[in-house]
C-alpha cells in the first residue's frame, strides 16, 4: 500500500493522496503546453512535470523547512500540501490558496515554494506524518505511471473542444 500517489482520474482531474486522505484538483492550466503551438492539452505530461518538481524539491528541503506543492490549478484559486520536515520525517496537511492556477508553471515551482500567500490549512485540521524516503519512493512510482499516461497522450493527442473557436 503506497502512503502517497499522485494520478489523473477519467475526468483529468489530480487525484492527489496522502496517507487516510485525498483531494482531487484540476489540471486545465496544467495540461496546456506553454511551448506548444496548438495548445494541445496533455495532462498527463503536465502532471508528470509537476510530480518531477516535487521530487526534486522535497530532495532539496532542508530539515526543520517548511514547502508548498500545488496539486489543483484552478481559475480563482490553488490547492496545496504544506509539507514540514523534521529529521527523516514529512508532516503534511492539505490546504488553498488565492493564487490562480493559470499563475504557475508545474516546470518551475519556486516562486510560491517557500511562502505561500494566504495559505489556508482544510478543516478539520488533519497532520499527517509519513516517512520521507517512502514519500519519496511513492512519487517516484507515480511519476512512472504518469509518464506512461504521457507517452500514450504523445500518440493519441486531439483537439481540445474548449480551445477551437
Amino acid at each position: 500500500m503506497r502512503n502517497v500517489s499522485v494520478s489523473l482520474n477519467a475526468d483529468n482531474q489530480i487525484a492527489v493522496q496522502v496517507g487516510s486522505e485525498s483531494r482531487a484538483g484540476e489540471s486545465y492550466y496544467l495540461g496546456l503546453q506553454p511551448n506548444s503551438e496548438n495548445h494541445e492539452f496533455r495532462p498527463a505530461t503536465g502532471t508528470m512535470q509537476l510530480v518531477t518538481e516535487w521530487i526534486r524539491m522535497l530532495t532539496a528541503l532542508n530539515d526543520g523547512h517548511t514547502l508548498f506543492l500545488p496539486f489543483d490549478f484552478s481559475d480563482e484559486y490553488t490547492r496545496w500540501l504544506h509539507v514540514h520536515r523534521e529529521g527523516r520525517y514529512l508532516t503534511i496537511v492539505f490546504g488553498w490558496a488565492t493564487v490562480e492556477g493559470w499563475a504557475i508553471s508545474p516546470q518551475d515551482l519556486s516562486q510560491y515554494a517557500d511562502s505561500l500567500p494566504g495559505f489556508m490549512p482544510d478543516e478539520p485540521l488533519i497532520t499527517q506524518t509519513l516517512y520521507m524516503p517512502r514519500v519519496l519512493s511513492d512519487l517516484r512510482h507515480s511519476r512512472e505511471l504518469l509518464a506512461s499516461q504521457a507517452a500514450r497522450e504523445q500518440f493519441h493527442a486531439k483537439p481540445d473542444d474548449r480551445l477551437i473557436t
